[in-house]
């Protein structure tokens, strides 16, 4: 699980949501799922114009200052917590996930998913 935390207002989050999005439709199938917090909370209809403009395909949910605080205290966006089939946290990143973060942090999850289900 990728649980990413953004905001329609930030333009990192913005940068990196075609990358979550095609990673989200290319290993879906092998486990992978992506899900958005929008943190701060927007207004819910510009959330929604916003993801259906770019073609977001993973669910996006509202978050608060405490949802934001059971995984980080900073403020950093966006901010994306890494969990594996296990519901273990296994890394935190702090910015856009850049694709060679996700070949090293990311992928190999998925690998390991794929083998524990033949």
């Amino acid at each position: 699980v990728l649980l990413n935390f953004w905001a329609t207002w930030c333009p990192p989050c913005r940068a990196e949501m075609p990358d979550l999005i095609k990673w989200q439709r290319q290993f879906r199938s092998q486990g992978l799922r992506v899900l958005g917090i929008t943190y701060p909370p927007t207004r819910l209809t510009k959330v929604r114009q916003f993801t259906r403009a770019i073609g977001v395909n993973y669910p996006i949910l509202v978050g608060s200052k405490q949802t934001r605080a059971l995984f980080d205290s900073g403020e950093t966006m966006p901010f994306t917590v890494i969990i594996d089939r296990e519901g273990r946290i296994k890394d935190r990143i702090e910015g856009i996930i850049l694709p060679e973060e996700f070949e090293e942090k990311i992928k190999p999850l998925i690998a390991d998913s794929v083998s524990l289900n033949p």
